[in-house]
């Protein structure tokens, strides 16, 4: 048992998994506030949001944290010296948590208006069921490249202590309580894919069904794929393919300023050096670690589907079947080494800080 002014002397954890959950840590236990026991570890913060993933994909209890409270400081700010000082805090709850509005449930005051309205809130009131599982992240001033995660409770149980919602809940067999509160992102990508495509929404939901008729019913999340949920992700597609402004270079920067967990690469035109604009989504990454360690990524690119007429080069994983991924999308209407050397370098980087074991084994490159 460690004392709470010697945790930066824990030892920084960094499974080599994609994702990992707090089964896959050995957590230290500290005195904490009013001499209670803390359950806590030390992760790399680029790490907090695989955690987060794996927590909500775990078998026994499928769902899906939200951040319940987020405060930032600016490290310019004064303040006194701790060693828990921290830059940024992150409060994860379960989504069945922590409000329930079963029968009988407590309601916090400032939420209690949401359930007599007509229309469901974004923050979803029919699904919360009083889970009181969170886990508290904590960026620290004097490590700032480390996230320490106090995870006190870490069971998907209502205040009484009884399962709320789950496999052991016995009161949620036969309703969504049973699974995970939102549709995995796996599926999302799917879906939002052939409706790129142009297939029609009908024909997604059909086939849909006719799979969970397969198998017998509904047996995850996925299998509750709504004609709703599919209606508006199409009418989000739709929104998105407006211009941000009738200025280019001012809908360029506003894309990246609204999506920078997207954007790991951006250089504008100068004299010397061309526009480069690299994109890849969480989902994107996670394949690329995947299928893309110690193997192939080879380039191939589209010309005239942008106003610019600049070419769009998908950077490609294969998978186990020789699938192409894309993996990431570079703009650029220069694909010469030179232009090469920065947007590889970002996107070497990025992956490198999810997975330091990755490494590239080579590159097939199309030239123009």
């Amino acid at each position: 048992m460690a004392r709470w002014d010697e945790i930066l002397t824990l030892p920084v954890q960094n499974p080599t998994t994609l994702e990992f959950s707090a089964a896959d840590i050995t957590w230290s236990m500290v005195v904490g506030w009013k001499d209670s026991m803390d359950r806590l570890a030390l992760i790399p913060f680029s790490r907090v949001d695989d955690f987060v993933r794996g927590e909500s994909n775990n078998k026994e209890c499928q769902t899906r944290f939200h951040k319940e409270a987020h405060r930032r400081r600016q490290p310019t700010m004064n303040c006194k010296p701790k060693v828990d000082g921290i830059l940024e805090y992150i409060l994860y709850w379960c989504s069945f948590g922590p409000d329930d509005y079963r029968s009988g449930g407590a309601v916090r005051p400032s939420r209690a208006s949401c359930g007599k309205k007509k229309k469901t809130p974004a923050g979803r009131p029919n699904t919360k069921r009083g889970c009181v599982c969170h886990f508290i992240v904590k960026r620290l001033i004097a490590e700032p490249s480390l996230a320490l995660v106090i995870y006190n409770h870490n069971k998907h149980v209502d205040k009484k202590g009884s399962p709320c919602h789950g496999p052991m809940d016995k009161m949620a067999i036969g309703t969504k309580a049973m699974f995970a509160p939102y549709i995995s992102d796996e599926l999302r990508v799917e879906v939002m894919s052939l409706l790129y495509v142009g297939i029609p929404v009908e024909t997604i939901m059909q086939r849909h069904t006719e799979m969970v008729e397969r198998q017998g019913g509904p047996s995850n999340r996925d299998d509750l794929l709504t004609h709703r949920y599919v209606r508006r992700l199409e009418r989000k597609m739709r929104r998105f393919g407006y211009e941000l402004d009738e200025d280019d270079a001012v809908s360029i920067n506003m894309l990246v300023e609204n999506h920078q967990d997207y954007i790991f690469f951006f250089e504008d035109f100068t004299d010397k050096d061309s526009f480069v604009l690299g994109i890849q989504t969480d989902w994107q990454l996670q394949q690329m670690i995947q299928y893309g360690n110690h193997s192939l990524l080879a380039s191939d690119s589209k010309f005239g589907t942008n106003k610019l007429k600049y070419p769009v080069h998908s950077i490609l994983v294969f998978d186990q079947k020789k699938n192409a991924i894309p993996v990431a999308w570079i703009i650029t209407p220069n694909f010469t080494h030179h232009e090469m050397y920065g947007w590889m370098g970002a996107l070497y980087d990025r992956v490198r800080t999810k997975d330091p074991t990755w490494q590239l084994g080579g590159f097939i490159m199309m030239i123009p």
